[in-house]
């Protein structure tokens, strides 16, 4: 498996959010931006969460309740683009490991677990899909 590039970094605020957006937005002044996935329509963040962006780089501010699945999307976690998603999953299946995938109109999405149970998102890097 070959990692492009950071995807993204997502912290879980659930039950905090508008104290949240408030800390992120006005006192570190991170600028909100809007929700893109294929598919659905741009909008901006809701009470479920938000995006910030700084200098190229995006953090997802999640407001849903985990309910504390291993892999649970809605963990905090870093997201990583990878060359070959298909790839990086055979590699992740004959290593063994546990995954979840979520496809449709956010693409293909993959979260796997470090041996500490730190989540990890894996997604095929728009750069590097083939034409």
């Amino acid at each position: 498996m070959k990692i492009t590039r950071m995807n993204h970094v997502a912290y879980n605020v659930a039950g905090v959010g508008a104290e949240a957006r408030d800390f992120y937005t006005r006192l570190l002044g991170l600028p909100e931006v809007p929700i893109t996935f294929p598919g659905r329509p741009t909008v901006m963040g809701s009470d479920r969460g938000f995006w910030l962006e700084q200098a190229g780089v995006q953090m997802h501010i999640i407001g849903v309740e985990k309910t504390g699945a291993p892999r649970e999307p809605v963990n905090t976690h870093v997201s990583w683009f990878v060359d070959d998603l298909a790839t990086a999953i055979a590699e992740i299946k004959q290593a063994g490991i546990e995954m979840r995938e979520m496809t449709g109109d956010v693409g293909h999405i993959v979260w796997i677990a470090d041996p500490a149970g730190n989540t990890i998102e894996l997604q095929q890097d728009p750069l590097t899909a083939a034409a």
